[in-house]
């Protein structure tokens, strides 16, 4: 829990739950998006994995991110907190 919560208190993390909350998205996209280096968005997205708060998707060459809500503290908490 104490993870889940830590991982949240990040603006830029909470930037890209909110993002990812609307689809599947690859890190070009993000960066794009949010207007950051690829090694910044990275390195949110390694934290957010970690969490378990995202899901990662490999199609090919490509690597996809979306929002995991299958269930633990985060899957209640989004609603709460979605921007």
């Amino acid at each position: 829990m104490l993870v889940t919560l830590k991982t949240l208190a990040d603006k830029t993390r909470l930037r890209l739950l909110a993002i990812l909350a609307r689809g599947e998205f690859t890190v070009q996209e993000l960066t794009s998006i949010l207007q950051m280096g690829q090694s910044r968005v990275s390195r949110h997205l390694r934290i957010l994995l970690d969490a378990g708060l995202i899901v990662l998707k490999k199609q090919g060459t490509w690597s996809y991110y979306r929002l995991d809500l299958s269930g633990g503290l985060f899957g209640r908490l989004w609603p709460i907190i979605e921007p």
